[in-house]
């Protein structure tokens, strides 16, 4: 950051009184909300400091270090005495004040922005360190930034300094989180949909892989003959004989070559067995094409969902923080979501979309869209407690997502899995339900 910009924010953060909550909302950044509900994100990542409107950025994960603790403890709720920058450096100095039960107590905050040691340290009323987010020993630098220890100055900056004006702060804090929240959508696209076309590229592989028909057909006539000749020669084979030489039903003259198998009666059956099951295969290969098909369209309808995401929320439910892998959530065959505490099955096809029925509880919560096909959902859950009302929404917002990629207005009924009977394959009716509206940006 530039010297003359940090001034001017200094000048700017002047206008608060109190600071009502803070956090550490990345491994690097602390988000402050002010009165008047004014939320600054410091970004104290070394190299690529800046301060921003946080007003749009929560949390990533939740942290529970001492430094976490101790900026709570010191600053949540806290009075500003005072905000400055100590000597010229590129520090910001927040002075505060918290009323105990006997008496205020005083706290510092210093937000430096100095490139290799740029850092967050919290002091006591005598600039003892209490804190920091970066602890430094004396192998590293002559300033010791350690709990315990008092935190000597900063070695007075004698190099030039840019000149410039910072005209409209609020502007300025609002372009940067601007960038910064279109910079982490773009890098957390990027890397969702890296996973989902490596995913695409794979069932595709499989598809491509599948046997022709008509040669599993073909297969299948030839194994049978195979098997009738071979019954047919019993007497001309010896146990565990590798090759037959004999002669077909039409007189020509073939070799085939045998499993290794004491009795030449189970050769024969072999390749009936093998008949049997390349023309089974034949027959049902447009269902394992069809199941191929409809997943690559599911993982495409992500994708193109993924694209049209404006938010990281939006992004996050349809792909959320990965968990520990249960036994039970490895039989799933189905498309698995997590929301806080609860798992929300998905069907990425008609078949899958039975097994979800099949495989739900009474007590379940199921979720499709109203009057039109889409992804069969259910929000597996525990009778004893009420689902919460945010959870609907959100699982009914996954049930769009997975099903249509056409912004717009849409339905979903939602009723508990005991009220929803199976009339064929995954056609349903259902009763005693309910119906929540979703908006398809």
């Amino acid at each position: 950051m530039k010297h003359y910009e940090l001034k001017a924010i200094v000048e700017y953060l002047k206008r608060f009184s109190r600071i009502r909550s803070l956090q550490r909302i990345a491994d690097n950044v602390i988000k402050i909300e002010f009165d008047g509900k004014k939320a600054i994100g410091f970004d104290l990542g070394r190299g690529r400091s800046e301060i921003f409107d946080a007003a749009r950025s929560d949390t990533t994960r939740s942290y529970h270090a001492p430094f976490d603790a101790m900026l709570k403890k010191r600053f949540s709720g806290a009075k500003i005495v005072d905000v400055s920058m100590p000597k010229g450096d590129k520090v910001i100095k927040l002075d505060v004040e918290q009323k105990g039960a006997y008496k205020a107590v005083k706290s510092t905050l210093l937000l430096e922005f100095t490139g290799r040691y740029t850092n967050a340290i919290i002091l006591d009323e005598e600039g003892v360190v209490l804190e920091a987010l970066r602890h430094i020993d004396s192998d590293s630098s002559y300033r010791v930034v350690k709990p315990g220890v008092k935190l000597k100055p900063l070695m007075p900056y004698e190099g030039p300094r840019k000149a410039g004006t910072l005209e409209d702060v609020e502007t300025y804090l609002l372009e940067i989180g601007r960038k910064r929240h279109q910079r982490a959508l773009e890098d957390l696209k990027k890397r969702h949909r890296k996973a989902l076309l490596r995913k695409i590229e794979r069932l595709q592989g499989e598809l491509a892989k599948l046997p022709d028909k008509e040669a599993l057909r073909e297969d299948a006539e030839r194994f049978s003959g195979y098997g009738a000749i071979v019954l047919a020669n019993l007497n001309k084979i010896a146990p565990y004989a590798k090759r037959l030489e004999a002669f077909d039903f039409e007189g020509n003259r073939v070799t085939i070559d045998l499993p290794a198998l004491p009795n030449p009666k189970r050769a024969g059956e072999h390749f009936y067995a093998l008949a049997k099951r390349a023309a089974a295969k034949a027959e049902n290969l447009h269902i394992e094409e069809e199941n191929l098909k409809s997943r690559i369209a599911f993982y495409e309808r992500l994708l193109k969902n993924l694209e049209a995401a404006k938010s990281e929320e939006q992004i996050s439910l349809l792909f959320p923080p990965k968990q520990k892998q249960r036994k039970r959530e490895s039989k799933a065959h189905c498309e698995v979501f997590h929301i806080g505490d609860y798992r929300i099955l998905v069907g990425r096809n008609e078949r899958e979309n039975v097994w979800v029925l099949k495989n739900a509880r009474a007590q379940d919560m199921w979720l499709h869209l109203k009057d039109r096909p889409s992804s069969h959902c259910i929000i597996q859950s525990d009778r004893r407690r009420e689902l919460p009302k945010e959870l609907l929404a959100k699982a009914a917002k996954i049930c769009v997502e997975t099903s249509v990629t056409q912004p717009g207005d849409y339905l979903v009924d939602f009723t508990h899995r005991r009220n929803v009977k199976i009339t064929r394959g995954a056609h349903v009716t259902y009763v005693n339900y309910d119906t929540i509206k979703v908006r398809k940006e």
